[in-house]
């Protein structure tokens, strides 16, 4: 399973590259991931596609598709590998348990434990840890314990003291008791949480009764089956070209915000302005998931923008809110005197339209005066029950979690 054909750069080659970036761009830090990522040899583990594009990937390399055409499996790209390991803090000795195989990042993970540790990669599908289990075998991991499972379920085998690190790669709408139950007191968790509309890879780790945040990424991960799957509910705002993402169970009434976005539109500009390469407004986007309520996110098909259905939307969706029959979403111009630079503006449809977006706008504005220098939002997780009531004027309800945004 080596990669053949006329002028191909070895392998090796291409790895030493892909590490060199990985460093340069502040991806790998420590001096262990970058020595577990020269001895890997990611190119078996997606043997359809060539080295080249393995170790270059800037996105993940899907490798298996349900009967719909949609992706249930996929090797992420190095960077997102290099991040949510750097994030999970992995040491020698250490218990590892992967929810959701692939091959590479297993492998990754027993570098990183070495013999006196253990990793254990579990998946729902069949097909998936067949394969993974093959292509640990074959490039030298035979020993990393491959199961089917259902990662959102309590494992027989799990050490009595629980895992040291929990990695979860597939896209989550919740974290199960099981990572709780199973996670050791000084543990960590990683996991890529869909909320509100959006996704972010998090690292957890205890803090008293609750887990917190000191890591947020942003990724993307094909959607995880069994018990924590949760599809959020999508509003087709017009037919496929504009839609809204509502999740957890928010109040969202089809009808009334259809008719409101067939109808005039508001505009309002908040003087709030973005570099292009600032990140801000990732940064943004979490905080006002724990700042305002109802919220989502409308996506938009470039058609709808080339036919001013919508105004200026990126690719991966906007932050909305809504009220009963009305609607607001941000979105972007250009700065009237700086190129690179952009300000955040609110469109809104429907009868309320102008109080929505003065609502949404105040919140992006308070946001850029009290919370934009303070770095990440962070999030917390409490287990849900009576004792988790009143954590805060915006709470996010999940069947396991109750989710606060500081």
């Amino acid at each position: 399973m080596t990669e053949v054909g006329v002028g191909a750069e070895a392998p090796a080659v291409l790895r030493e590259r892909m590490v060199a970036d990985l460093r340069a761009r502040g991806e790998i830090v420590s001096p262990e991931m970058e020595a577990a990522f020269r001895r890997v040899p990611r190119h078996l583990f997606a043997p359809e596609v060539t080295a080249a594009e393995v170790y270059g990937a800037p996105e993940g390399i899907f490798t298996k598709y349900n009967s719909r055409g949609k992706p249930t499996s996929s090797v992420s790209a190095p960077w997102l590998h290099a991040r949510m390991l750097e994030a999970a803090r992995v040491a020698p000795g250490m218990a590892v348990l992967e929810v959701g195989s692939g091959g590479a990042q297993a492998a990754l993970l027993a570098e990183l434990v070495g013999e006196q540790g253990t990793v254990t990669s579990i998946d729902i599908d069949p097909d998936i840890t067949a394969r993974a289990r093959t292509l640990l075998a074959e490039a030298g991991y035979g020993h990393v314990l491959v199961e089917e499972a259902d990662g959102s379920q309590l494992l027989q085998d799990a050490p009595p003291q629980g895992y040291d690190r929990i990695i979860v790669t597939a896209g989550a709408a919740d974290l199960a008791t099981a990572w709780w139950d199973q996670l050791a007191p000084m543990g960590r968790l990683v996991v890529p949480l869909r909320f509100r509309g959006i996704s972010r890879t998090i690292a957890f780790s205890y803090k008293e009764d609750h887990l917190r945040s000191d890591t947020l990424i942003v990724s993307g991960f094909v959607a995880m089956q069994g018990g924590s799957a949760h599809a959020p509910r999508v509003l087709r705002l017009a037919g496929q070209d504009v839609r809204l993402t509502v999740d957890e169970d928010q109040p969202a009434d089809a009808d009334a915000l259809i008719e409101a976005f067939a109808g005039p539109r508001h505009e309002q500009w908040t003087g709030v302005k973005l570099g292009g390469s600032e990140g801000v407004l990732p940064q943004l986007e979490v905080w006002l998931a724990g700042a305002v309520a109802p919220y989502g996110r409308l996506r938009a098909t470039p058609a709808a923008a080339a036919r001013g259905r919508v105004g200026w939307v990126l690719d991966r969706g906007m932050p909305a809110v809504w009220s009963g029959n009305s609607l607001a979403y941000l979105t972007l111009r250009r700065a009237a005197q700086a190129e690179e630079r952009y300000e955040l503006g609110v469109i809104a449809h429907g009868p309320g339209r102008e109080d929505v977006a003065e609502l949404l706008a105040a919140a992006v504005r308070r946001f850029d005066q009290e919370a934009r220098s303070a770095g990440e939002p962070v999030v917390r997780a409490y287990r849900r029950g009576p004792e988790t009531a009143g954590l805060g004027d915006v709470v996010i309800d999940k069947p396991s979690v109750r989710l606060v945004i500081a």
